[in-house]
């Protein structure tokens, strides 16, 4: 079962991690927690043993920056007990793409849900 969730708010890039000290970063994050929490409470993801993660975006963000955006996402899956952990073991595939056709401003999350780990690829 593949999720679809758009975000279109706060955006936390790479460079963020980087440049601001811990206390502003974390207060970055904590807004797009905010923000992310009832998105993913209304896609009504089931708990899962493991996911892949597609990521699209149409930011000005560059493709590498956007991962900044993938930690809190995953977070509040986890927070959420959607998944029971953000390890290896339960979510071991990323993927990122710049799409001109997303919403401008957004981060499109593709959340793939499966009830035991996949054979290898």
């Amino acid at each position: 079962m593949t999720t679809k969730i758009v975000h279109t708010g706060e955006l936390i890039s790479l460079n963020h991690y980087k440049s601001l000290n811990w206390r502003k970063l974390k207060a970055r994050i904590d807004i797009l927690k905010l923000q992310l929490a009832p998105k993913i409470a209304a896609a009504k993801i089931p708990p899962s043993e493991c996911i892949e993660l597609r990521v699209t975006h149409n930011t000005r963000l560059d493709i590498d920056n956007i991962t900044g955006m993938i930690k809190p996402f995953v977070d509040m899956l986890r927070d959420r007990s959607i998944i029971p952990d953000d390890t290896k073991n339960v979510w071991d595939f990323l993927q990122i793409s710049y799409c001109p056709t997303d919403p401008k401003k957004s981060v499109t999350f593709y959340i793939t849900s499966f009830d035991k780990k996949p054979l290898e690829k």
